[in-house]
């Protein structure tokens, strides 16, 4: 665990001072709100006792929010240029997060219920909304974040297509859990 924490306090600093570097306008908004995830994170890993490779998932999720914030791509931040055809890394990044957030979700969810709940659709249903959750609070966060600075990272049409970017990549994780994870019960 130490050199996943080791990498990404790495990764932080570096970006942080790249980014401020650079004049990159997102920089302090998203190093803040990584910041504060962590903390949050760090705190809930005391209860949900995450494996290894779901603390890597967030730590490259942290890296993939900052890349996201401090890079500039035609002289504005990554999240708002297009990343493949007409989609922003945003919605891609979004997706992928949010991916990655289900695997924590499903261990914390997996561990609690212990072995007495059936394993079915309510455990997917409650994965589901903890990572939509999550997803709302990063929003939050957004609009506090552009309300006390003169940064915008997007209206309520940007903000509502992340939720259903977060939806897709939700989806498409608890759709594989769903296939490959033998711990479920055969009683679907």
């Amino acid at each position: 665990m130490a050199l996943v924490i080791s990498f990404t306090a790495a990764y932080t600093l570096v970006l942080f001072a790249f980014g401020l570097a650079i004049d990159s306008p997102l920089t302090q908004l998203y190093t803040g709100i990584n910041l504060g995830l962590f903390i949050l994170f760090a705190v809930l890993h005391r209860w949900a006792r995450w494996s290894l490779q779901a603390l890597w998932a967030l730590s490259l999720v942290g890296l993939g929010n900052m890349i996201g914030g401090v890079f500039l791509v035609e002289g504005v931040p990554l999240y708002t240029a297009k990343f493949i055809g007409p989609l922003r890394y945003d919605k891609f990044f979004h997706a992928v997060a949010s991916g990655a957030m289900v695997v924590l979700a499903w261990e914390a969810m997996i561990r609690w219920a212990g072995d007495g709940f059936n394993r079915t659709m309510m455990l997917f249903v409650m994965t589901f909304l903890v990572v939509m959750g999550g997803g709302a609070v990063v929003e939050i966060a957004e609009l506090i974040g552009s309300s006390v600075s003169d940064v915008s990272v997007g209206d309520y049409a940007n903000n509502a297509l992340d939720l259903v970017a977060n939806a897709v990549g939700a989806l498409i994780v608890i759709g594989v859990i769903w296939k490959t994870d033998r711990r479920i019960s055969p009683r679907r």
